[in-house]
Order: structure tokens, then sequence, then C-alpha cells
């Protein structure tokens, strides 16, 4: 008889670890001795469920399914366990935000809130229109002294009723006053205009549109084949391409 671990690889030993004593060699086919062992271990395994297959088809089609569930169960589990981690991770990091800063965000929250531009016909509602009058005081200089010494000068026409003769005449505004609205005006008219990022059309271009959103596409076709196309179009507007 061999030696101890010569009768274990025979006997095809489920035990994966090496015996002590042994050579490199040894070793080496003691471990290959082993994989095999474990491929035909495996190979009858697979013979023995095929054979069941055969035997009992609907027997092995629910054994099939019972075993897609418990993968699909598990793969749920999982998949619930690890949002459930994200979660907590989530409410980890929040937690870090400190009192001063949340005040400071909140804050900041209000301003924007406070500050935030009106869009489509809200720019026309009381509010904002509230808003923007506020906002264009807001650069104009109240001179007192002199608004206190017009009054007295013009005396009771400073407060005129339906019957006044002295509509327009009396009170006239500084010239630095009028140069001030003028400016004014000027600035926001210039805003507006930047305001409109809309880019005008060239008139040498050619028309191969039919509305905004097909010509944003025509671009970006020809951003893709416009380096294959240029010959094809050039011979279709020459009508040689026949």
């Amino acid at each position: 008889g061999g030696p101890d671990w010569v009768a274990a690889m025979e006997a095809g030993s489920s035990s994966s670890a090496v015996p002590h004593g042994l050579s490199a060699k040894q070793q080496k086919l003691f471990e290959l001795r082993m994989r095999m062992n474990e491929g035909r271990k495996m190979n009858h395994q697979e013979v023995a469920a095929e054979k069941r297959r055969s035997a009992d088809p609907a027997g092995e089609a629910k054994r099939q399914r019972e075993l897609n569930e418990q993968k699909k169960q598990k793969r749920k589990a999982e998949a619930a366990e690890m949002e459930e981690e994200e979660e907590e991770e989530k409410e980890d990091r929040n937690s870090w935000v400190t009192l001063e800063q949340a005040d400071g965000i909140e804050k900041k929250k209000a301003k924007k809130e406070k500050n935030k531009a009106a869009c489509g016909w809200d720019i026309f509602n009381q509010d904002s229109l509230h808003k923007a009058h506020k906002k264009r005081l807001a650069s104009v200089k109240v001179d007192l002294e002199s608004y206190k010494a017009q009054k007295a000068e013009l005396g009771d026409d400073v407060y005129r009723d339906a019957n006044s003769l002295a509509t327009g005449q009396g009170y006239q505004p500084p010239q630095e006053k009028v140069e001030s609205m003028v400016a004014e005006l000027l600035d926001k008219q210039e805003k507006r205009n930047k305001f409109s990022r809309r880019r005008g059309e060239n008139e040498d271009d050619g028309v191969d549109y039919i509305n905004d959103r097909n010509k944003h596409f025509n671009k970006k076709i020809e951003r893709a084949f416009g380096e294959y196309t240029k010959v094809i179009k050039s011979n279709l507007e020459r009508g040689t391409a026949l």
C-alpha cells in the first residue's frame, strides 16, 4: 500500500486541506487529483439531475420555478437592503449639517423666494408690478427740501381738482431729474434687449426647415454628416444629381 495521502486521493476525499510533509511535486499532484475528484462529483450530480428531469418533466419544471422564485426573492431582498443602506447613509450625511448651516440655507431659500423672477403671465400680476415699481424707486433720489419749497410756492394749486385750469403749469421738474429719468428708461430698454437671447436670422442662409425644432434637428444632422453629403447636396441644387 502507498502513503495515506495517495489513499485519500484515490478515495476522492472531500477535504481540500493539503496533508503535511509533501514535496512540491506531491503537493501539486494532490491538488490536481482533488480538482479531478471535484469535477467528477459535479458531473455525477448533473447526470442525476438530467435523469430526474427526463423521468419527471413536470416535477423538474416545478422545482426550476421554485428555484427561480427563490433567486428572485433573494435579489429583491438584496435590493431592498441596499436601498435601506443608501437611505441610512443619506440620513447620516444630512445629520452632519449643523444648526448654523441649516439657518443659512433657510435664509438663502427665503431670499431666493423673495427675489424670484416672474415668468410667463405672472409678470403682469399686481405683485410683480409692485415689485418692479419698488425696484425702480430704489434708484430715485428724493430731494425733500426742493419738494417743500415748490409746494410752498404753488400754494393751493398743489392739489388740483377736475375744474382746475392750471393743468401742465406751475411745477417744472429740474433738468437733472429729467435726465435721470431718461437714463433710467434707456437702461431699462437695454436690459430688455439683453434679456432676449433669441438669435436673429441671417437672410443669406438657405431655409431647409419648417419650424424651430426641425431647424435645430437639421443643424445636428449637418454637424454629423455634412462632410459626406456636401457633394450630393451641391448636385441636387445644380440639378445634376441624376
